[in-house]
């Protein structure tokens, strides 16, 4: 037991870790353009290519995972090849160097990824906590990170500048490889065979029922992340044109949205884990997209900064459920698809600001009521999918195999 919580421990504190460095670049966008003369368009380059390498390499992380005992190694090299990237922006010196090292970057995690999603799987497995439980920690680490990020930079950078802060990044990537190689874990032999028992017709359908799995909740993922990477650009400049301080009042509400997505993703696991996946996921679509209703028909700061809160309050379900929802693929099969996964829902990443700086450009205020619209319809879809993962794993499990329990849809 001491066991497996110390290597729980050591996962959440890796994935902490890995994200601290992945919101430094942030704060330091204006020495994009001051240092490097970076354009808008490139510093755009510079985040989406990040999130197009990434997205590109999770389906061959996923092949290695699944190709390996020790998921930790892959992890180790993955992390490494993170920091190395990360150290390399210390050192550039042209505009071109820093996408080509966001590039490597994005390359790195996405190797990186699917041996983080697939450890935290199996912990959970073999934990009193439960997976559903443990992905919602590794969520609430992932997020934890993501805050200290900035908070470094503001540390560091009137110190360091910026070499010293991206090196301090590297470090502390570094170390999160370490530490995540010191857990000395094996998935052990008692994994499913490669295959499953039967004809090919058999193996086949079970191939197409995973598939569609899978699909179905990546799209629920890439929704998810879509809409929320379209408030990134937009709710600054909406809130400055509201407040006139569009900095100050969106520091202080997404501090406190990343704080609520925090606390959602542990506070949902009971949620998630009880009842059917895609009746909770349309209700967590709905709410989101009441909370875009909100930010859509009102001027108000309270009101806008309920309406964003409101939406942050559901994100966490979606983000649990899609997790929870690929969960059910045998385990031998897990890496491979938490690596598709990965590439469909990063995708959102792509092109959610895009959307949202472009909607925005066009009807300013309005594009709250567009994305209202989409998460709507997501909602309206995901009730009358509700049956469907039910349905596929009668086509994964053979009938002597225990499928994973699942609450009946409503």
């Amino acid at each position: 037991m001491t066991g497996i919580r110390s290597r729980i421990a050591a996962l959440l504190l890796t994935a902490a870790m890995m994200n601290v460095a992945y919101t430094v670049l942030i704060p330091l966008v204006p020495v994009l353009t001051d240092k490097f003369g970076l354009t808008l368009f490139e510093i755009a380059a510079a985040f989406g290519g990040f999130a197009l390498a990434k997205a590109l390499a999770q389906p061959l992380g996923g092949v290695l995972v699944d190709r390996t005992s020790r998921p930790s190694v892959v992890g180790f090299v993955g992390l490494t090849m993170t920091a190395v990237s990360i150290a390399g922006l210390a050192f550039a010196t042209a505009g071109w160097q820093i996408l080509a090292w966001r590039l490597a970057w994005g390359v790195a995690e996405g190797l990186t990824m699917p041996v983080l999603y697939r450890l935290a799987s199996a912990l959970g497995t073999e934990s009193p906590h439960g997976t559903t439980k443990v992905m919602g920690w590794f969520g609430a680490a992932c997020t934890g990170g993501m805050v200290v990020g900035p908070l470094l930079v503001g540390a560091l950078h009137p110190l360091l500048g910026f070499a010293g802060v991206f090196l301090a990044g590297a470090a502390v990537t570094f170390v999160s490889g370490a530490l995540l190689l010191g857990m000395r874990y094996s998935l052990g032999d008692d994994e499913e065979a490669e295959a499953p028992a039967g004809g090919g017709g058999k193996k086949t359908r079970a191939v197409r029922a995973v598939v569609v799995l899978v699909a179905v909740f990546a799209v629920v993922d890439l929704l998810n992340n879509a809409v929320f990477a379209a408030m990134e650009p937009v709710i600054p400049l909406h809130l400055d044109a509201v407040t006139g301080d569009g900095v100050a009042f969106t520091s202080v509400i997404f501090s406190i949205g990343l704080a609520v997505f925090m606390v959602g993703t542990v506070a949902s696991a009971k949620l998630v884990e009880r009842n059917p996946l895609l009746v909770v996921g349309g209700i967590a679509f709905a709410i989101e997209g009441a909370g875009l209703l909100l930010l859509g028909l009102t001027d108000g700061v309270i009101a806008l900064c309920a309406g964003f809160l409101v939406f942050m309050g559901a994100q966490p379900v979606l983000y649990m459920i899609a997790r929870q929802g690929v969960n059910l693929v045998p385990k031998h099969q897990l890496g491979r698809a938490f690596g598709a996964f990965g590439l469909v829902s990063d995708i959102g990443f792509i092109v959610g600001p895009l959307l949202g700086a472009l909607v925005f450009g066009w009807i300013g205020s309005g594009v709250f009521l567009v994305l209202a619209v989409i998460t709507l319809a997501a909602a309206v879809a995901a009730l009358a999918l509700r049956r469907l993962p039910n349905r596929l794993l009668t086509g994964i499990y053979r009938p002597d195999e225990p499928a994973p329990k699942l609450p009946a849809a409503a």
